[in-house]
């Protein structure tokens, strides 16, 4: 499959454009801020990547995996678990070279890596990966030394991109939602995570995931970034005013 990479010796600014997305590096800042609480303050617990929607794994020196958010054993290691694993125990062995050689980029010194590249995944499915990872060393944390985070498209799947639904039409699906289904819809397009968002609506964190799914179906969009696209696309061409 074709690939291509960057890396950097500097940590990378939200609005650099070299090989990767603004919208996913503002998903690595969340993800980086999130790691560096937890060290700041001596914890261990990074279940709040769990909230993440991407896939989001941290290794040690050794490339072992410490930590996997669900994201990433729903696609990469569906029914077990990666922890004390290295990749190419479950990635198919061309994904997982690669993987081994982005990240000795990492360890000899790079800030971070970013890669786009194509490949199967344990779940089944066909995938272009967009990568960053990124390098733990500066936290000064015994077995933190990488911190990956995923975007996986899957490939085959392009009717259900938002960019492909007509703007009359999603905007027409859109006021079919409920008030409260359109508002949750509203605040994850501004990155609520669904956790803050059961909060606001009184819901529990599941009951928001599968509203969520519903809703996202009915919309044609698979992941919150799609969501936030759709709706910018119909705010901006005047269909809706979503004060996003």
């Amino acid at each position: 499959m074709d690939s291509k990479y960057v890396a950097m010796l500097e940590r990378p600014s939200p609005n650099r454009d070299a090989g990767c997305d603004t919208d996913l590096r503002r998903v690595v800042e969340r993800a980086m801020r999130i790691v560096e609480e937890c060290v700041t303050h001596g914890c261990d617990d990074f279940s709040a990547l769990n909230e993440v929607d991407e896939c989001v794994y941290i290794k040690n020196a050794d490339r072992v995996i410490v930590f996997s958010n669900d994201a990433h054993r729903r696609h990469f290691t569906p029914g077990s678990s990666p922890i004390g694993r290295m990749a190419s125990s479950y990635l198919d062995p061309m994904m997982a070279a690669r993987g081994d050689k982005l990240e000795s980029l990492l360890l000899d010194g790079c800030s971070f890596v970013e890669c786009e590249h194509a490949g199967p995944c344990p779940d089944g499915g066909v995938y272009r990966v967009f990568a960053h990872k990124q390098s733990l060393k500066a936290l000064g944390a015994p077995g933190l030394a990488i911190l990956g985070v995923l975007r996986l498209v899957r490939i085959g799947e392009g009717a259900a991109n938002s960019s492909q639904l007509d703007l009359p039409t999603a905007a027409s699906r859109f006021r079919d939602l409920s008030p409260r289904d359109q508002e949750m819809c509203r605040l994850t397009a501004l990155g609520v995570s669904s956790r803050e968002l059961g909060e606001r609506l009184g819901m529990t964190t599941r009951g928001i995931e599968l509203r969520k799914q519903k809703s996202f179906a009915k919309l044609g969009v698979a992941k919150a970034v799609d969501l936030a696209r759709l709706l910018t696309r119909l705010q901006d061409g005047g269909h809706l005013d979503l004060g996003l």
